[in-house]
């Protein structure tokens, strides 16, 4: 009675096995396409920043798509109104950007797409515009005097 039991098990191994396989060739597949990617970013720089422009509200919205915040809760987190927040979302997902990651109960969650993390726009964005990776803006400090111990 066991042997069919035996014969299930081994199949989902073999199944999990093969499973493992895939995962570890597009693992590669993305890491390959990422030094690609990498290679030509001057290239690829210059769309994103046609992309934004000098769109400040449109980089704190990226940027502020976690990929747990719905369109609404983006909105309350950098103090914007709905209605000014979803047209960039969408613009972004457009564009390739952001991705809609969920929808339940009208809630939509906004995730940054792979290329984020390849093409390291987070980090970009941030200098480009004094922005916290949340998307709030960095507070300007006051500048302490220094002085040289000679």
């Amino acid at each position: 009675m066991s042997r069919p039991r035996e014969q299930a098990l081994d199949r989902d191994q073999q199944i999990l096995a093969r499973l493992a396989k895939i995962e570890h060739k597009v693992d590669s597949i993305e890491q390959t396409n990422a030094f690609a990617l990498r290679a030509e970013a001057g290239k690829h720089f210059a769309e994103v920043k046609k992309i934004f422009g000098n769109s400040l509200r449109r980089a704190q919205v990226y940027l502020a798509a976690d990929g747990s915040r719905s369109v609404q809760e983006i909105a309350k987190h950098l103090d914007m109104q709905r209605q000014n927040v979803g047209p960039d979302l969408k613009h972004l997902g457009d564009e390739g950007l952001l991705e809609l990651v969920d929808s339940q109960s009208n809630r939509d969650i906004w995730a940054k797409k792979p290329v984020d993390r390849t093409l390291r726009i987070t980090p970009f964005l941030c200098t480009e515009f004094g922005l916290h990776k949340n998307g709030l803006k960095v507070r300007a400090r006051k500048k302490s005097s220094t002085r040289k111990n000679g």
